[in-house]
């Protein structure tokens, strides 16, 4: 089982980040599974996966999602 973990400082983004991405955890995929977590401003994700490619497939998912999602707490702001 391969690993990686994130973590971004969104200060008060955070929370709103991290519930827009919660139902994502969610789904059910056959090779990778994600964690999400956060504590104070700071959101922190865990990715596990069987092999390097799943992960590779999983991180530039997860990467993107928390990118748009970044983005549109920045447009609220």
């Amino acid at each position: 089982m391969d690993r990686a973990e994130f973590s971004f400082d969104f200060g008060e983004g955070a929370s709103m980040v991290y519930h827009a991405l919660l139902p994502e955890t969610m789904e059910v995929f056959p090779r990778s599974r994600a964690a999400l977590s956060v504590d104070g401003g700071v959101l922190r994700i865990v990715v596990d996966a069987e092999d390097v490619t799943a992960l590779r497939a999983a991180l530039n998912t997860w990467l993107r999602l928390i990118k748009v999602a970044c983005e549109m707490v920045k447009i609220q702001s």
